[in-house]
């Protein structure tokens, strides 16, 4: 957790989390959950992101096993730059007999971070609607 860089608008909250992208295409942020996910009854997730620029891809998942590549993956393009927004990210093709035991979130898949501001994200209020 971080100190929120801009405690004001849509995010008043006064820490954040922080996603720093590493040198990997791939890098992201995995976060096991200590009660597995299942019978969904509401598939909307909205998160509020700080992104360094406009049109950086966000890919949330809601995973199972052993991180195989089984689970769920949506994508949502931020829309603004070096403020607080939220995405909102549809699951409502989601298979509600699996138990998702994880979420993990990817800013740029496919893009090499390089561990600087460029590549900073901040996440906050993740919630199921």
């Amino acid at each position: 957790m971080v100190n929120n860089p801009d405690v004001s608008g849509i995010n008043t909250s006064a820490k954040v989390a922080k996603a720093i992208k590493g040198n990997e295409f791939w890098s992201g942020t995995s976060i096991p959950l200590e009660y597995p996910i299942y019978n969904f009854t509401k598939k909307v997730v909205k998160m509020k992101v700080w992104s360094p620029a406009v049109g950086k891809t966000v890919k949330f998942k809601f995973d199972y096993g052993l991180g195989d590549g089984s689970g769920i993956e949506v994508d949502a393009v931020t829309t603004v730059a070096n403020g607080w927004e939220e995405l909102t990210f549809d699951y409502s093709a989601i298979n509600t007999a699996n138990s998702y035991d994880r979420i993990v979130m990817i800013f740029e898949l496919g893009t090499p971070g390089d561990g600087t501001a460029n590549f900073t994200f901040l996440m906050d209020d993740l919630r199921l609607h």
